[in-house]
């Protein structure tokens, strides 16, 4: 009987069952909620709400055009400061829609 490592057996089974960007998506779009929160405050973060994120690209809801115009301005930012949590670079843009 051979045994196999489950540290390699994990990332393996993600992948081949394509889980693995699902959480890569799950993952950007709690740091970002996160991000938001720390830096603009719960009253900016009630606002936004990261929605999903397709081809590298993270969609942003926002409830106030006040709110998406902060945001749009700190889009790079958040783009590395969100990339820099994940560990890698998982987005590579933002779009913020109301």
């Amino acid at each position: 009987m051979s045994f196999i490592d489950l540290k390699n057996l994990l990332p393996q089974s993600l992948t081949r069952n394509r889980i693995k960007p699902q959480i890569e998506a799950t993952n950007v779009l709690e740091e970002t909620k996160k991000l938001i929160e720390q830096v603009w405050g719960p009253e900016v973060a009630q606002l936004v709400e990261p929605k999903y994120v397709k081809e590298r690209i993270l969609y942003i809801h926002c409830n106030s055009s006040t709110a998406a115009n902060a945001l749009s301005l700190a889009k790079k930012k958040i783009v590395e400061e969100v990339n820099k949590a994940c560990q890698e670079e998982l987005i590579k843009d933002i779009v913020f829609w109301q």
